[in-house]
C-alpha cells in the first residue's frame, strides 16, 4: 500500500524552548507563476528545477519521489531531479504533445496527472489525462537506464470514452488519479466519466459512478452511485477508498467488498484530492489544506479564501491552484503539488501543538474591548473559552480565530482557556482568574483603537476597532483624506465600523467618544497605509483558479470584484470576460479547449495562469 495511505505518527516530547514552530517550505521547483518555463538539461538540482504546471506527486519503495509536469514524468532522487519520459523543451511547443511511446525523452504525454508506483514491482504508472489513456514506466534502476513508457489501457483521443472490458479496448475520459493496492488491483479516477474504475487481472470496470449517465449526488451502490467530477483518490486501507468529489463539495468512501458508497465530508470548497494520516484524513482545495477528524472540518495550512506564494507558519502560509497530495511515512509530512506556482511545496506534521496566549489588558472597565492573542506553538487551529459567559465579541471575531477582541458585560474575574490543535495532537492552557474587571463611572472616556489591517490594499475591507475603556455611550469616527467608503450598513458612529479606502495612501484615523462624563479623543496620523497589493505582493502572486479543468463556470480568487479578465486559446484569439460579484466567471459561451488568462493592470498585461474548459 502506498506512503499516501494510513500511517501513525510517533511524537516526540520536546520542550517548548526547543521546538521550532512548524513551517511551510519549498521542497523542489522555482516559483513563478505562470507557465511555460523549462531547463534545458535533464538532470538539475532540486531548488533549480523549474517545472510547468507539475500535477502530481508520489514515492517508490526508496522514496524517490516521481513529480508529473505540464508534458513530463520526473524523479526528485536526492537533491537531484531527473527527467524520465517527456518533452525536454518548451512545453507551449507543439512538439510536445503526443502519445508516443518509448525509452525516456522519446516517449510523449498531454498533462500526465495521478502518478502511482506498484508497491511490488516499483514499476510507475501514470494517467495521461489529455490522452485518456494509463501509461506504463519500467522502473527506476540507476540514472543511466532510461525509463520504458508503453500503454497499459485506454484509447488515444482528445474526446475520451466510456467503454469497460480488456485493457486492450477499455476507454477513459479524462483521467485524474490512480491507486494501486498491494494486491496489484488499479483504481483510476475517471474524472470526465464522473466514476471510479477498477483495473484488475486485465479486466476494467466500474467500482462508482456511471460515465453513461451525468454527473450527481447520490450514494448507493457501484453503478447506481453518482459522482460530479471527482479528483482525487486514496486508499484509506485494505478495504476503503476515499474520493475527493470535486463539484459536490465533498469526500466520499467506498467499500472496496460491497461497493457501497458513503459520503463522509461536506461542505468543502471543490476538495482536489486527499489523503489519510492516523485516524483524520488531509484534504486538499485551491489554496489550503484541511483536516477532518472525524466529526470537524478544519483548516490546517494556509488560507482558505486567499492564494498566493509563502513559506511561513502553516497558518500563514500561502499555496495557489494546489492540484495533489502525498503523505510521506519517512519524514512525516505532506508533500503539496502547489501548480500555481509551479512548486513542491512540504508540510511537517511532526512536532506537538504547545497553547499559549496573552492579553494586551488584564483589568479592563466593564464594556472595554480588550485583544487576546494566541502564541501558541506548531498549531493549525485554535479555541478560545471565556468563564463566565457574561461577554461579548467585538469586531466580528469568534471563538476560533487566533486573535480575538472581547469585552465583558459585568464586574468581577474572569478564566480564559485555549485550546490548540493540529492534526496529531492538542495542548490545553487554562489561566484562572486571569482577567479582573471594574467600573469607573467618573471617569472620561480613555479612547483607544486598532484596525484588523492596517496596510490593506486597495478596496479591502477593514474593521476599526474601538478599544476604549470608561464605559463610552456614543462614538464618532473621522478619517482623512475622504477616499474611502463605509461597507455594508456600517455609518460613522458605530463602535466598529467596516470601511474600504478606494484610493492609494496614507489615511489618518481619529475617533472622538462620550459618556456622560465628557468627551475623550484619539488621533493617529498615517495609521492606515493602503498599497496597491497590500501584503506587498506582485499583481499574480494572489491568484488562484479553480476548478481546473473546469466547465461553464470558472472561480477566480484574488482580484478585484468585476473585474475583467482576457482569454487567449492556443490560435492567440482573445475574449474577455468579467468577474462576477462572488468571484465566478460564466465560460459557458468559450469553446472547449486550452485557455491562457491574463489581467490589464493599468496598463501593464500581467498573466494569472492557464485552465482547460471542458464544456
Amino acid at each position: 500500500m502506498k506512503m499516501k495511505h494510513i500511517m501513525f505518527l510517533m511524537v516526540s516530547a520536546l520542550s517548548i524552548n526547543a521546538r521550532a514552530q512548524v513551517k511551510t517550505s519549498t521542497y523542489a521547483g522555482v516559483q513563478y507563476a505562470d507557465s511555460g518555463k523549462f531547463n534545458g538539461t535533464a538532470t538539475n538540482p532540486i531548488l533549480s528545477e523549474l517545472y510547468s504546471r507539475p500535477q502530481s506527486i508520489y514515492c517508490d519503495t526508496n522514496n524517490r519521489m516521481y513529480v508529473t509536469d505540464e508534458h513530463n514524468v520526473m524523479l526528485i532522487d536526492g537533491a537531484t531531479s531527473r527527467n524520465r519520459g517527456g518533452f525536454r523543451g518548451d512545453p507551449t511547443s507543439t512538439l510536445s504533445l503526443g502519445s508516443s511511446n518509448g525509452t525516456g525523452l522519446v516517449a510523449r504525454f498531454s498533462t500526465p496527472t495521478g502518478v502511482a508506483v506498484h508497491p511490488k514491482s516499483n514499476d510507475v504508472y501514470v494517467c495521461d489525462r489529455n490522452n485518456n489513456l494509463i501509461r506504463k514506466g519500467s522502473k527506476f534502476v540507476n540514472s543511466s537506464n532510461e525509463t520504458s513508457w508503453s500503454t497499459l489501457t485506454g484509447k488515444d483521443n482528445f474526446v475520451g470514452g466510456y467503454v469497460n472490458g480488456l485493457v486492450g479496448v477499455a476507454e477513459f475520459n479524462t483521467p485524474e488519479d490512480i491507486e494501486i493496492s498491494d494486491a496489484g488491483i488499479f483504481y483510476i479516477c475517471d474524472n470526465a466519466n464522473n466514476c471510479i474504475r477498477q483495473i484488475n487481472n486485465g479486466l476494467v470496470t466500474t467500482l462508482g459512478g456511471n460515465g453513461n449517465f451525468d454527473a450527481g449526488y447520490k450514494d448507493g451502490n457501484d453503478t447506481f452511485a453518482r459522482f460530479d467530477r471527482p479528483t482525487g483518490i486514496c486508499l484509506e486501507n485494505s478495504n476503503s477508498l476515499l474520493v475527493a468529489d470535486r463539484n459536490n463539495g465533498m469526500v466520499r468512501r467506498i467499500n472496496l467488498t460491497t461497493k457501497a458508497v458513503t459520503t463522509v465530508v461536506k461542505d468543502l470548497n471543490f476538495p482536489l484530492d486527499i489523503c489519510v494520516v492516523g485516524a483524520k484524513i488531509v484534504i486538499a482545495e485551491a489554496t489550503c489544506l484541511k483536516i477532518y477528524d472525524g466529526s470537524t472540518t478544519t483548516v490546517f495550512a494556509g488560507n482558505q479564501s486567499t492564494g498566493g506564494y509563502l513559506d511561513d507558519e502553516v497558518s500563514k502560509a500561502l499555496f495557489r491552484n494546489i492540484s495533489h497530495i502525498y503523505y510521506r511515512k519517512a519524514d512525516k509530512s505532506v508533500y503539496v503539488v502547489d501548480n500555481g506556482n509551479n512548486v513542491i511545496r512540504k508540510v511537517p506534521l511532526t512536532d506537538n501543538a504547545v497553547a499559549d496566549f496573552v492579553a494586551n489588558v488584564t483589568s479592563p472597565i466593564v464594556n472595554q474591548t480588550i485583544k487576546l492573542t494566541s502564541n501558541s506553538f506548531n498549531n493549525t487551529s485554535q479555541t478560545w473559552t471565556i468563564t463566565p459567559n457574561s461577554y461579548t465579541l467585538q469586531a466580528g471575531t469568534l471563538l476560533t480565530d487566533k486573535i480575538v477582541y472581547v469585552s465583558f458585560n459585568n464586574v468581577g474575574s474572569y478564566s480564559v482557556s485555549l485550546n490548540a490543535k493540529n492534526i496529531s495532537s492538542n495542548d490545553v492552557l487554562t489561566k484562572t482568574n486571569y482577567i479582573s474587571v471594574s467600573t469607573n463611572s467618573a471617569g472620561l472616556p480613555a479612547v483607544d483603537f486598532t484596525a484588523s489591517s492596517a496596510t490593506p490594499s486597495l478596496n479591502q475591507v477593514v474593521t476599526l476597532i474601538d478599544m476604549t475603556s470608561n464605559n463610552a455611550t456614543s462614538y464618532k469616527w473621522i478619517i482623512t483624506p475622504s477616499d474611502f467608503q463605509f461597507t455594508g450598513t456600517s455609518t460613522q458612529t458605530d463602535r466598529n465600523p467596516t470601511v474600504k479606502f478606494v484610493k492609494l495612501g496614507y489615511y489618518t484615523i481619529k475617533l472622538d467618544a462620550t459618556n456622560g462624563n465628557g468627551n475623550g479623543t484619539l488621533t493617529k496620523t498615517n495609521f492606515i497605509n493602503v498599497s496597491v497589493n497590500g501584503t506587498k505582493q506582485v499583481i499574480g502572486q494572489n491568484i488562484s483558479i479553480y476548478p481546473n479543468p473546469a466547465h461553464n463556470t470558472l472561480v477566480v480568487h484574488g482580484i478585484n470584484e468585476y473585474e475583467s479578465i482576457r482569454f487567449t486559446d492556443i490560435t492567440g484569439k482573445s475574449t474577455t470576460l468579467n468577474v462576477r460579484e462572488n468571484n465566478q466567471i460564466d465560460v459557458s459561451q468559450l469553446a472547449r479547449g486550452i485557455y491562457f488568462l491574463s489581467i490589464d493592470n493599468h496598463g501593464e498585461i500581467c498573466k494569472l495562469g492557464k485552465f482547460i474548459l471542458e464544456n
